[in-house]
Formats: C-alpha cells, sequence, structure tokens
C-alpha cells in the first residue's frame, strides 16, 4: 500500500527531564489506509504517553481537513503534551510535541 498522508511528532520542549527524547526527536506516523502505523524507520523511539493525546489521530480521517484547520489556527501545525506531570509528581518532566501533517499524494 501506498503511503497518502503522514503525521510527523517532533520534540519542541522538554520540560524537565525526559529518558526517552531529546529535542528535535521525531516519531512518523503513516496512513496506509485502512490503517495508521508508525514508520519505524523514520521514527524515534516511541513512548506510550504519546497515545495519551489520540484526538490528534483524526489528521488521517476523510474530511478532517477542517478539524486539523481548526487545531492548527490555520498555520499547518498544533502542539501536544504528554501526560507526565513532572514535579513534584513524578522524576520525570513532559515533552512538548509539534504535529505537522503532509499530504504525500
Amino acid at each position: 500500500m501506498t503511503v497518502k498522508r503522514r503525521a510527523i511528532h517532533e520534540v519542541e520542549e522538554i520540560v524537565g527531564s525526559c529518558p526517552i527524547y531529546k529535542k528535535g526527536d521525531k516519531i512518523v506516523i503513516d496512513s496506509q489506509y485502512p490503517v495508521e502505523v508508525i514508520n519505524l524507520k523514520e521514527s524515534k523511539a516511541v513512548c506510550m504517553r504519546i497515545f495519551d493525546n489520540a484526538w490528534s489521530m483524526p489528521i488521517f480521517q476523510t474530511g478532517s481537513d477542517k478539524l486539523l484547520a481548526y487545531l492548527t489556527a490555520g498555520v499547518g501545525e498544533c502542539r501536544i503534551a504528554c501526560s507526565m506531570p513532572g514535579k513534584p509528581y513524578t522524576k520525570c518532566g513532559y515533552v512538548i510535541f509539534r504535529i505537522t501533517s503532509e499530504n504525500l499524494e
């Protein structure tokens, strides 16, 4: 199957510390209709906490351009943060991801 759309989650900022990521690391998710898959060749390790923000997945759905435009305020990108609260609640901080979408057709 060919990849039609891609969502790129790039680490933009780390507040506190993260044992997995550094600034600039990416997770690439490709749409291979009818499913979305993590592109393991282009992605850094995948922390499961990124999926706490599963609302980012509608980027791939038909008619999602309106949702993406709303989330990105018309600039083509949006931000999410992992759910790790940081100190004093955990030893880690949290990671802010910048999500961009690409059409590959």
